[in-house]
């Protein structure tokens, strides 16, 4: 098992402007344009993937051409489907490939879940796929994934974007793995133990989120706690609007790739938003590191 660990993007779905589908090229440029900044991997289709609005097809293909493409950086496709005979199909897919690992999301429409009820799907689920598995704990969309379920199953861990105090440790306690799903209060959370994070900003700011991972990795509680102000004042921007229409638009002023709009229910920004006054304001340095601004 390759070593999970670092910065991790959830990276943007492209979307042609004209018919809203999925805009292959631009998805890979985007991941190219990570991969060669230098983060740890990428996990398509999540929640600022707009993963729930990407039907299962879509996703497969998309995922085909980003393995065959051969970009360095490591892949975890997330697992949304909200049902259990798509989740076991997407994981059949995802076999012939070599993800580094899967997110999986428990089906989330049905509240409460019984904790018994969790380890039922998740038992079916880990017995189709011979990837690791991430479990996705994001309750403010979702159902909660008890860390009492993550320590019963053969698990590498969690993505918690929930933020719960006391939740990733209790699971880092239980000896299963965290990837910090949020940039709230980063440098601060990064001290539990966490492995890594998942982060939404590194769609437009990676060299930022690799920086404070580093200084984190060094003990350079000062450099990380600056970057960790930074990153928590980008992420108030960038909830501005739709947050996953915002990073596309910072994204497409870093690299200049074509990222397209967002898919209904989102709605785009507006016409008159300009991305490069945002990127000055949240990250002054981009203007020196690639930015098309």
């Amino acid at each position: 098992m390759r070593e999970i660990e670092g910065v991790y993007v959830a990276n943007v779905t492209p979307f042609r402007d004209d018919s809203l589908a999925v805009d292959d090229g631009a998805y890979l440029e985007h991941v190219s344009w990570l991969a060669d900044v230098g983060v740890r991997g990428v996990v398509p289709f999540g929640t600022n993937g707009e993963g729930p609005s990407v039907a299962l097809g879509e996703k497969l293909r998309v995922l085909e051409a980003l393995f065959r493409r051969g970009i360095e950086t490591q892949i975890i496709p997330a697992v949304m489907q909200n049902n259990l005979p798509e989740t076991l199909e997407m994981l059949r897919a995802l076999e012939d490939y070599p993800a580094t690992a899967v997110l999986i999301l428990p089906p989330y429409y049905f509240k409460p879940v019984e904790p018994a009820g969790m380890v039922r799907f998740y038992e079916a689920v880990l017995g189709a796929t011979g990837h690791t598995a991430i479990l996705y704990h994001i309750p403010k969309y979702a159902v909660p994934v008890p860390v009492e379920v993550v320590g019963e199953l053969p698990v590498w861990g969690v993505k918690d974007s929930g933020g719960e105090e006391g939740y990733a440790e209790a699971i880092l306690e239980g000896g299963k793995g965290v990837l910090l799903g949020t940039e709230d209060d980063l440098w601060r959370k990064l001290g539990t133990g966490a492995q890594g994070v998942i982060s939404a900003l590194a769609n437009f700011m990676p060299e930022e989120v690799i920086g404070l991972y580093k200084k984190h990795e060094e003990g350079d509680e000062a450099g990380g706690r600056d970057i960790s102000e930074q990153l928590q004042k980008a992420r108030a921007m960038s909830k501005e609007y739709a947050s996953p229409a915002v990073l596309k638009k910072l994204a497409e002023a870093r690299h200049g790739a074509r990222m397209g709009t967002v898919r209904p229910p989102f709605v785009p920004v507006p016409a008159d938003y300009d991305p490069g006054s945002k990127l000055e304001a949240a990250y002054p340095r981009a203007g020196s590191q690639g930015s098309r601004v």
